[in-house]
This record gives C-alpha cells, structure tokens and sequence, in this order.
C-alpha cells in the first residue's frame, strides 16, 4: 500500500477514534499528535499535511514545533504551518520563528513577521527593527505592524528611530501604525506617559487621518480629567477629522466638565460639526446639557433645531417637557412633527401627566396632538380620559378620541363605545366608532375550537417516505375543544419509521384559509377566537334603537364580530322595512366570514330578483362551499349545482380560484373548461396545475393530458415551470 494510502487512512482513523466537533473545528483523540507529525514528515498530498498542520494547531506541543517549522520555507504549506505553530504555548515556537527570519525572503518571511507580532515576542524586537528598512516593501511594512502588536516600550523606540532615519515615505503609514497600536498597548499597560508622548506626536505630524484621528483620541483619553482642556482645543479645530475625533473621545468620557466643554464649543461652529455635538450630548445622556439644547431647539438652522430635539429623549429628563409642548405650535411642520416624536418618546410619569394637560386644554390642536401622543405611549390607563374627549364640542377631537379608543381601550369600554356610535353625530364619529368596535371585538376575542375547519391534515417523512392523511383525527381533536396539536407517532402513527417527519395543517379561520407546518415533537396552534356574547348582545341590543346610517354600522361590526346570534341579527335585518338597511344586510350576509351563512346565501342565489343581489350570493356561495366540513364530493356537487348561474367572467375567476383546491379529477376537469375562455384562461391554467400536482400520482394519465393543454395556451412563467414538473412526474408513472 503506498505512503500516501496510508495517511489517508491515519487521518481517518482519527476522525473516527472519537473526534468532537467545537466551534466548526474538529478536536483530534488524545494520543494523535505523533501521528500527524508523522504526515508531515512523509511525502502525504498537500491537503493531507495542512490538514495535519491544522490539527496540530489544536493539540500540538513542543514536540510539533520542529517539524512544522521546518515547514516554514515551504510556500505552499508556509501559511499552515504557522496557524499551527501560533497557537502553541511553548518558548520554543518563538525561538523557531525568530530562527527562521534570517532564512526566509519573500511572502514565508512576511507571515512568520505576521506571526511573531501575533505572539507578541519581546525578543525579537532587535531583529524587526532591522528589517523595517529591507529592500522588500512588505517585509518591511510587516515588520513595523509586527513591532506594533509587540508593543512595548522597545518596539516605539524602534519604530521612532526607523521614522527619523528614513526621510521618505514610502513605509510612514506601517510605522505609523505600529506606533499607535505601541501607545494603545502602553496605555494599557499603565504606562500612560510614555503613550501621550507618543499620542501627542502622531497627532502632530501629516499621517493619514485614521492614525492623527486615532492618536488625538487616544491623546485625550489617556490624559483623564486633564484630556478636557485638549477636547475643548480640537472642538474648535477646523479639519473636520480631528474635531469629529475629539467629539469621539467626548463620548466615551464621563464628568460635568465634558458636557461644559461641549456645549461652549457649540458657538460658532458650523451646522454639521453642531449637529456632530448635539448627537453626543444626547448619547452621554447628561441632563445638564438640556439647557444649550433647548435653546438650540428654539432657533437657528432647521437641521440643528431637528437635532436638538431628537436627543431630547435619549438624555430622557422631565425637564425638556415645556420646551417640546412649546415646539408642539411651532409653525414649521418638521420641527412640529420632531417635538411631537420626542415627546412621546420621553419617559417617566411626568411626561404623561403633561399629555393629560393638553388633553384637557381648550386648544384643539393641542388636544389632538395630546391623542396621537397618547396612542404613541400607548398609554392605556387613560381610557377614562378620552372618553370624555369623545364629548367634546369639536368633532375632530371626538373623532380622534373614538379612534385611539379603539386601540387602547378593552371589554370595559365597550359598551360605552356601542353607545357613541348609536349616538355619533356625523359620519366621522360613525365610522371611526365602527373600527373602534371592530378592533375591540377582535383583539378580545377568546379561543374557541369551534370556529376553525380542518381541511387537510398531512403527517409523515420530510422529503420522500410515507405519510398519512390524518385530517379526521386532526378534526376530531379539534372539535374536542383543543386547539393545539402535537406532532406525534402517538396522535398519528408511524408512517415513516426512523425518519424525521413533520405534520401540515390547512385550516379555515373566519373565512380565511391557513397552513401550517411543524416538525414532528412540535406542537401546532390553531389561531381562532370568538368574540364574547355579551359584545354581542350589546350591539344587536342597539341595533333596534340606532338611527339607520349607526345601524348599517352595527351591521358590519356584526359581521366581524360573528357566531350564531350576530348571523341572526344580519338574517333578521335582511327583511327590515327599510331599503337601505336592507341592502345593507344582505351585503353583510353574502359576505358572511364563516359557513354557517351558507343555507341563506344559497338560498339568495336561488331567488333573488335584483342583478346586484345575484351576483354577491353567488360570490359568497362559491367562497363559502369549500369551507364546508363535508366530503370533497359534496362540495363539487354544490359547485356545480350553482354553475349554470355563472355567467360572468369575475365569478368564473372565483370558481377557478375554489377548484384549484380540490385535489380531485373531477374538479380538473371542470377547471379545463374554461381554458378556451380568453378572460379566464389564465386563471384556468393555475387551477389546473394546482389540482394536477396533487393528484398526478392516482391519476397521472389525466394530468399528463391536462398539462399538455396547459404548456400550449399559458405564457405564466411559473405556471409553465410547474406544468412541466408535473407532465414529466405524469409520464415517468405512465411510461410516455
């Protein structure tokens, strides 16, 4: 068996001896190190000897270091051997990297340069110092940065003496560089002197702006208290890197004097570096800046105003209250707008109590900014307080009230609300109390198993294997009050044994159709609620004192509301002695959510004189067949009973729309009478590939004949891409 055979074999031992997984990486056994010094020694691939170098990067000793710095020369596995050797804890990898600069050139030196800077080895301070004026460009950058990651007090003295000996500068941004990094390891070492001296020189030559930036930074910092009377030089400074640099460091210092110094050095500066200052004092968050910025809120340029105000709310002290609500009247509708974002994103109880106040002033602009700010904080414990803005003598402020009621208010609320709206007196006030039922009967809706229909329910293997059709049981869960339900071999069976499976659920839930998926061991949740009785009595209670435009509105609150005592108060309003109320009901009813309105859409779509009547029972009849709980047969039977009164191309289209869900040849073939239709083809071509998808195993001859019609009259993109699928699915059954 060759070496290389052989290896292979050791680095697959290894994997399988009992190898981890941490991090994306793979820890080797205990014991293995000797034998992937073996594979470095042999003449293994290239991939098998950076594998191993790899390997030994996790678990190596300093029994490793030699073979893999003898690596080191090798350009091809250079770069390995160095991510094996860095993270070795021993003298001797610093002893073999240093050993090896005087051996290298080229791209090997420039990483085992990188390397020893990684290691931060003292040692080798000498020798980088030398090689920062090699003739080789990047050997010389490397060792500069290299001497930067060392960072002692040698390594600046180094890269200070290569700064004055060589008057080009064509290697000044690495010295730069590394003298930074030495002041940043200095400072945090404590020796603080040594780096502003170096902080203080950087800043002062022509670097590039992230070292100048950088170093003033670091300048002001390290100094502590005394960096304030610096910070305050360079918020005068007119290049704008070394003043955005100052207000950087600001930022990250704490104490009165920092905010002192910012606010004076706010005069005179141009908007921009005003701004730059503005955005600071707010993220410091101290409350001592308020003052400058209240007056910058005041007056100015429109951009600085718009600052000021914004960090209002990050310093979030009570005290800008008076200057927001001031601005609340400001003329210009930014700075306005602004104040009014600010105020409801203050905190704290003071806050609210000055919304209460204008809430409560005669000032109607004022009250309706007081609304909006009260739906911003969500400030729910005020329900009280706007229902008495809904008596207000200004119809905005009522409506605005009855609005945001909607949203903040709960099941004590409502029978108030049912109140104004019988009451309400113009259009606005109804509709806005109409949403506001709405939203309430919605969001107070309690669970209940009953209002969902279970359509189909798929559990088995993910992918290709078994599965079973388990909506009856799915159903019957349902119906037995739970709306949750688990994704197990227990409820369901085995239908895939060993492999992973999962459990699909199409529903319907007040009309609308949902599906569903979890993986098996998850529970799945059914949404569905039912508004409480008592909502309900309320308003049918109404219904028989409300004026005719509050009760159409009653109606569609109804209709939303839903359960058999709002379908019988819709039922019973379909033959009130007024026209318009009438009218009304019967489009509330055709557009009835649930099945339970079925038999009386049906039942219009027989009789009904009027067109306009017709035509909405017909389109509530087809959208409420299938939601039906009844075998697919019968629901197709009730389609077609209705079809010879579909004349029109719109409900042609929703009856396409139904047929695509009902996975039966029969429904295909209805689907593919109206592919000769130009108006509806389309629609035709989708409902067809819908209903072939789902049956092209039972009955892959049918669908294979479809889909050739389909590819031929379609030009949908999808429609063909899914077509096609589906005939190559119908051909490999058929044999074709």
């Amino acid at each position: 068996m060759s070496k290389s055979k052989i290896n292979i074999l050791v680095l697959v031992v290894l994997l399988l001896a009992g190898a981890v997984q941490t991090f994306g990486q793979t820890i080797p056994p205990a014991g293995s190190e000797g034998k992937l010094i073996a594979i470095l020694k042999s003449n293994a691939s290239h991939k098998e000897k950076a594998d191993a170098c790899r390997q030994l990067g996790i678990i190596g000793t300093k029994k490793a270091v030699a073979p893999l710095a003898a690596l080191l020369s090798d350009e091809k596995l250079s770069h390995m051997a160095r991510y094996g050797l860095e993270p070795i804890p021993d003298p001797a990898v610093d002893e073999a990297l240093r050993d090896a600069l005087g051996k290298l050139k080229g791209w090997p030196l420039v990483g085992v340069i990188g390397s020893i800077g990684v290691r931060r080895d003292a040692r080798a301070v000498a020798v980088l110092a030398k090689l920062q004026h090699n003739s080789d460009r990047d050997v010389a950058q490397a060792a500069s940065r290299a001497l930067g990651n060392i960072g002692n007090s040698d390594a600046a003295k180094a890269l200070t003496r290569a700064m004055i000996a060589d008057s080009t500068r064509v290697n000044s941004l690495a010295r730069h560089e590394g003298l930074l990094r030495c002041a940043e390891r200095l400072a945090a070492d404590g020796k603080k002197s040594e780096a502003i001296g170096i902080y203080d020189h950087l800043r002062g030559l022509p670097a590039a702006h992230q070292v100048r930036g950088g170093a003033l930074r670091g300048a002001i910092l390290t100094r502590g208290r005394d960096g304030v009377a610096l910070l305050r030089e360079y918020l005068q400074n007119k290049d704008y890197i070394m003043f955005s640099a100052a207000v950087q460091a600001a930022q990250e210092m704490k104490g009165s004097e920092v905010t002192k110094a910012l606010t004076a050095g706010l005069n005179g500066l141009p908007a921009d570096n005003q701004i730059l200052i503005i955005q600071t004092l707010g993220k410091r968050g101290d409350a001592r800046a308020l003052p400058t910025l209240s007056a910058l809120a005041k007056s100015g340029a429109k951009s600085v105003r718009v600052a000021a105000i914004k960090a209002m709310p990050d310093i979030g002290n009570a005290s800008a209250l008076p200057v927001l609500v001031d601005l609340l009247a400001d003329t210009d509708t930014e700075i306005s707008k602004s104040a009014q974002e600010a105020l409801a994103a203050l905190p704290g109880r003071e806050v609210n109590a000055a919304v209460m106040a204008m809430l409560n002033s005669s000032d109607t602009n004022r009250q309706l900014k007081a609304i909006e700010m009260i739906e911003h904080r969500r400030m729910t414990e005020v329900s009280s307080a706007l229902l008495k803005a809904t008596r207000d003598d200004d119809e905005s402020v009522r409506t605005a009230s009855i609005r945001i009621l909607g949203d903040l208010a709960g099941e004590a609320q409502f029978p108030v609300l049912v109140e104004l709206l019988v009451k309400a007196g113009s259009s606005s006030e109804i509709r806005a109390a109409e949403r506001a039922l709405s939203a309430i009967c919605t969001r107070e809706a309690k669970p209940s198993a009953g209002k969902v229909t279970i359509r189909r329910a798929i559990y088995g293997a993910i992918g290709e294997g078994g599965s079973a059709n388990v909506t009856r049981k799915v159903a019957k869960i349902v119906a037995g009050g739970s709306l949750s339900v688990t994704a197990s071999n227990a409820n369901f069976g085995d239908s895939a044994p060993s492999i992973p499976k999962q459990l699909l659920v199409e529903y319907t839930v007040a009309g609308l159709t949902q599906t569903k998926t979890v993986r098996e061991g998850e529970t799945l949740t059914l949404a569905a609620g039912a508004t409480p009785e008592a909502f309900i009595d309320q308003l049918c209670s109404a219904l028989g004192k409300a004026p005719t435009p509050q009760k159409l509105a009653l109606l569609r609150v109804l209709r939303v509301a839903q359960g058999p005592r709002a379908l019988s108060a819709v039922r019973a309003a379909t033959k009130d002695a007024n026209a318009e109320v009438r009218s009304e009901a019967i489009s509330v009813l055709c557009g009835w959510p649930t099945v339970d309105a079925l038999p009386d859409v049906l039942e219009l779509t027989r009789t009904a004189t009027d067109r306009r009547v017709r035509i909405l029972a017909l389109r509530g009849t087809i959208r409420l067949i299938p939601l039906q709980d009844v075998a697919v047969q019968k629901k197709l039977a009730a389609l077609k009973e209705i079809l010879p009164l579909i004349q029109r191309n719109e409900e042609k289209k929703l009856l396409l729309g139904v047929l695509a869900t009902v996975p039966t040849a029969e429904a295909l073939s209805m689907a593919m009478a109206h592919l000769d239709n130009p108006a509806t083809k389309e629609e035709a071509c989708f409902a067809a590939v819908s209903v072939s998808e789902k049956i092209v195993r039972q009955k892959p001859r049918e669908a294979a004949d479809a889909m050739q019609k389909v590819l031929r009259a379609t030009k949908n993109r999808d429609v063909t891409r899914r077509a096609r699928k589906t005939l190559d699915e119908a051909k490999k059954r058929t044999g074709r």
